[in-house]
């Protein structure tokens, strides 16, 4: 239930939900499979689903129409929309495929790495301050969700914020702030149903070892408190506040470095 809780709130608010992850892992000696981490991860995505439901719908409406038109510079909104998220998600999924079993495990062992990513995340959503575009995705060059999507991927290392990371970049570039947010829960999805499939095969090993239990009350927590944590976050952006959580990311990312010299 813990690490339910803590991945709700930490996977939408700029603050790396991985990274807490990790540092909970460490400090507590608990290391669950990580297919208990994507399940966790799977609560977040049914409140994204539920909270996106009408753009998903017109998302899904949009696809004849884009597979239509996909080699024209004529794609307008849910169309251009689509190709945006296939975009985005090729560098997270190269990211994901070709890191995934080599350096990320000694990320979650080594806490000056996470403190690192943490610093690094806080200082890239300061740096995203100044930068409320107004660009909406029909003035959107498609080329850029490349380097979102780049980013996305970084977010495969504890401690480097995957909301946090996407949103700030898409800042940076000239998107909306609450688009870019929106455009952030929509790169979730392909992300996670690609990190479940690889993964689905081990549940029978994951509820051998964790318990049917566990799973569901990690599950149903990490939706109450994604819940909460997304319409925070859409609030927080709107009050131009997203940056107030750099503080936080830099004194964690200092405390971890700093235990780890000890």
């Amino acid at each position: 239930m813990l690490l339910g809780i803590l991945q709700g709130i930490t996977e939408w608010l700029p603050v790396s939900s991985s990274g807490h992850l990790a540092i909970f892992q460490f400090y507590f000696e608990e290391e669950p499979p990580i297919l208990f981490d994507i399940i966790l991860h799977l609560g977040s995505l049914c409140v994204i689903l539920y909270i996106m439901r009408d753009e998903i719908r017109q998302i899904v409406e949009a696809v004849p129409s884009f597979v239509t038109k996909f080699q024209s510079d004529n794609l307008r909104g849910n169309e251009r929309m689509i190709a945006m998220i296939i975009v985005a998600s090729f560098p997270t999924a190269v990211i994901g495929f070709t890191f995934d079993s080599t350096i990320i495990g000694d990320f979650y062992s080594e806490m000056h790495l996470v403190g690192g990513c943490l610093i690094f995340t806080g200082l890239l959503v300061w740096f995203s301050k100044d930068y409320d575009g107004d660009k909406k995705i029909d003035d959107f060059p498609i080329k850029n969700a490349l380097v979102i999507g780049f980013f996305q991927g970084l977010a495969i290392l504890p401690g480097v914020s995957r909301s946090g990371s996407t949103i700030a970049i898409s800042k940076i570039l000239g998107m909306d702030p609450v688009r870019a947010a929106r455009f952030s829960f929509l790169l979730f999805i392909p992300a996670i149903m690609g990190a479940t499939l690889l993964k689905i095969g081990e549940i029978d090993e994951t509820l051998a070892e964790v318990g049917a239990l566990p799973l569901a009350l990690g599950f149903l927590t990490s939706v109450v408190t994604s819940y909460f944590a997304v319409n925070a976050l859409l609030e927080l952006i709107r009050q131009q506040k997203f940056h107030y959580f750099t503080p936080y990311c830099l004194a964690l990312g200092l405390i971890l470095i700093f235990d780890s010299l000890n």
